[in-house]
């Protein structure tokens, strides 16, 4: 079951304040349910990126883009990831989920969403994932740099330099693509 009831209840949550483009930061808040879990009562492994999905959905949201992308045909993508877990979440305890974007190169945009336990986000982290995606035009069929989201924004930015670990994930991505294409 893909995660809709706590999708519409943040789409229908206009309180939330915009975020700053593109380095604004989401945090959301959740308690983990028993649909959640698998068979050790933690959340399973395919949950935490369905649970990033609403992250980067907030973040496209708050960021305004929502909007101006369903206009354009525009839908976000993700095309990897890579996730650590460190600590199990259990059933019925409570976590935060951070969610930003670290930097981006051509159309691709590269994220960063940690899972802490605890209400306040200052427990440990119990997992973190990168994650490389995009947004792809429908109607143009082609990715969108980010530079043109920004512009239609008002947004001018440079995109962060990527730190080791970011480096070494990018490298990863492009190795594995690379093999996929060849078949």
């Amino acid at each position: 079951m893909y995660v809709w009831g706590r999708l519409l209840k943040l789409g229908l949550s206009g309180s939330k304040a915009p975020l700053p483009v593109p380095f604004g930061q989401s945090e959301l808040s959740f308690l983990t349910w028993p649909w959640d879990c698998d068979t050790n009562l933690h959340i399973t492994n395919g949950r935490y990126l369905m649970l990033a999905d609403i992250g980067r959905f907030d973040l496209f949201r708050r960021f305004g883009l929502w909007d101006e992308a369903m206009k354009r045909g525009w839908a976000p993508m993700l095309g990897g990831v890579n996730i650590v877990f460190r600590r199990e979440i259990r059933m019925w305890q409570r976590f935060q989920l951070t969610s930003r974007i670290v930097t981006w190169e051509g159309t691709s945009v590269i994220g960063e969403h940690r899972f802490v336990l605890g209400e306040t986000g200052e427990g440990q982290v119990a997992a973190q994932a990168l994650t490389w995606g995009g947004v792809y035009d429908r109607k143009g069929k082609r990715f969108v740099p980010p530079e043109e989201m920004f512009q239609i924004l008002g947004v001018t930015a440079e995109p962060p330099e990527p730190d080791e670990n970011v480096a070494a994930f990018l490298a990863a991505q492009r190795t594995l693509r690379e093999r996929v294409k060849a078949g």
